[in-house]
């Protein structure tokens, strides 16, 4: 009777270490389930940081850029009415010249 109950025993020990062997298991787990997603979001984070840092080098300041070109456009605008007023008379001329001569 003695061994039976030793062995009752025994069962109920190891069931318990068991048991306490599955928590731990868990809780392990779920330890490092944490700690990786910790670690995806601080390298997501690192790598949000690299994309920004990149556009912004890349793209640069769209208000300079944008005055820059407006202020290509107006100097080339500029050259061109300079261009328009000093042969406009030479270029009405021509024109019509061109359409009162009728040649038979």
């Amino acid at each position: 009777m003695m061994g039976i109950q030793r062995l009752l025993e025994a069962e109920s020990q190891a069931s318990e270490v068991v048991a306490q062997a599955k928590k731990d298991k868990v809780l392990r787990l779920k330890l490092a389930k944490e700690e990786a997603e910790n670690e995806i979001m601080a390298y997501r984070q690192l790598r949000e940081d690299q994309f920004q840092k990149y556009s912004a080098d890349r793209t640069g300041n769209t208000g300079d850029f944008t005055k820059k070109v407006q202020a290509e456009t107006d100097s080339a605008m500029k050259n061109i009415q300079i261009s328009i007023d000093a042969n406009k008379e030479k270029i009405i001329t021509s024109l019509l010249q061109s359409v009162t001569t009728v040649s038979i």
